[in-house]
């Protein structure tokens, strides 16, 4: 009799076992199916929000630098108003400051017989044919009475000035400021002397001395586009 009740209820377990088996297996094949699948889009819609808030942030901070650094370049800028003359171009044309306004305009002043003058002369040459096309001129002023030392023979000076430029196959514009006019309101103790100024027309910087490098005019030129 217990031998009868062992068998059955090893039976009896053995189609537990089986019931057991067959149900899971046919549990596993029916599809998937994600749970909460309005979490799952909210999620996703969240990570959009985020990248683009995100993105946000970080345009706001580049354009936090960017006033940082507008503020810091002009902090080191001067801010005045350029003050017009009227020169003659080699050619014989009057030329006013003014007609290159919403340009950045290079202006210097030199002579043939200072040294540091004509080693910056090659530079001044690499940028104007640089940005010719672009946003940049170079306007090289000739005072007669520093060309000629205190002289006052404008034909003279034309005449140094004009062999000076050809002989050196310069292609950048000069003027010649005949009555000394414009060496009136821009003159400083020495030469050469250069003033940068921006697009309308504030001298941004200025100072007696050559500039050395391409580098030097290159971050003038930058900071000036920076602050537009």
């Amino acid at each position: 009799m217990n031998r009868k009740r062992i068998v059955f209820f090893i039976a009896v377990v053995v189609i537990i076992a089986v019931l057991i088996s067959w149900y899971t297996m046919a549990e596993e094949k029916q599809p998937k199916v994600a749970e909460r699948p309005e979490e799952t889009t909210h999620s996703l819609r969240t990570g959009e929000n985020s990248q683009n808030s995100t993105d946000g942030g970080n345009s706001q901070s580049s354009t936090d630098d960017e006033d940082t650094r507008k503020k810091e370049i002009l902090a080191e800028m001067l801010a005045i108003p350029m003050e017009d003359f009227e020169a003659v171009d080699l050619d014989g044309n009057k030329v006013k400051l003014s007609d290159f306004k919403g340009k950045i305009i290079f202006l210097n002043f030199w002579a043939t017989w200072c040294p540091p003058c004509r080693e910056e002369m090659q530079l001044m040459e690499e940028i104007y044919n640089e940005y010719k096309d672009k946003d940049v001129v170079i306007l090289a002023v000739s005072p007669t009475i520093v060309e000629l030392r205190g002289g006052n023979d404008s034909d003279k000076a034309e005449r140094i000035v004009k062999a000076f430029v050809k002989s050196n196959g310069y292609t950048f514009p000069f003027l010649l400021d005949k009555d000394n006019k414009a060496w009136s309101i821009y003159q400083q103790r020495g030469i050469p002397v250069n003033y940068i100024i921006d697009k309308q027309g504030l001298i941004r910087y200025g100072f007696s001395g050559a500039f050395t490098s391409k580098e030097q005019m290159y971050l003038l030129i930058d900071n000036i586009r920076a602050i537009e």
